[in-house]
């Protein structure tokens, strides 16, 4: 294993401190403003899918490719850093996406149950957080970040659909996910490179 980048470490973990500090103060705000000014989307998905609460799935789904990602990955020196600026990337895009596309939860939503998401990220009971998916983005970006693919394209395509079955969100959420993923990916991995000396 190679040695630890530490400075990457430490400003990648500074980095998701402040993203996630304006993000969650954002949603408070966002809760309103599509309650308010948002849309209900009339998802064809939905017509082919069951109403279900997957919450059980999705979190062993979304923390297991957090796992995965390390066991494949740990000899890269720089997996840390790239993991946890990714994730705050994705946060700081979806502020102006969900901004742009104001969606208002479907009436027939049952809640998302995580417990590690819903205290420390989500401030209180946000459900118009969606355009677009963190969950299947961050799985996605896995995908982009490893060596190793395919459980992280499986893992996206099960998350993906477990999230609309429960109606935490639209199929356009999920399929919107994996470009902010990729272009999440490339900032970080420009930005390891650029500042701290590694090669990709």
């Amino acid at each position: 294993m190679s040695k630890i980048n530490g400075k990457a470490i430490f400003s990648s973990l500074i980095l998701v401190i402040i993203c996630a500090f304006i993000f969650t103060q954002f949603l408070v705000w966002n809760e309103e403003h599509a309650n308010n000014h948002g849309f209900v989307f009339n998802d064809p998905a939905y017509f082919f899918l069951p109403l279900l609460d997957l919450s059980t799935l999705i979190f062993c789904l979304t923390y297991g490719a957090v796992v995965l990602y390390a066991i494949f990955n740990y000899r890269n020196r720089d997996f840390v850093p790239l993991a946890v600026m990714c994730y705050s990337f994705i946060l700081l895009f979806r502020i102006p996406c969900m901004l742009i596309v104001p969606l208002k939860v479907h009436p027939d939503l049952i809640f998302l149950q995580d417990p590690f998401l819903n205290d420390l990220i989500y401030p209180s009971k946000i459900v118009n957080d969606l355009f677009f998916s963190g969950h299947v983005a961050l799985a996605s970006a896995f995908i982009f970040l490893s060596k190793i693919k395919w459980p992280f394209i499986a893992i996206a395509l099960i998350l993906a659909i477990s999230l609309c079955i429960q109606r935490v969100h639209y199929s356009i959420d999920v399929l919107a996910s994996v470009p902010f993923a990729w272009l999440s990916v490339r900032l970080s991995q420009s930005i390891i490179v650029k500042f701290f000396n590694t090669s990709k």
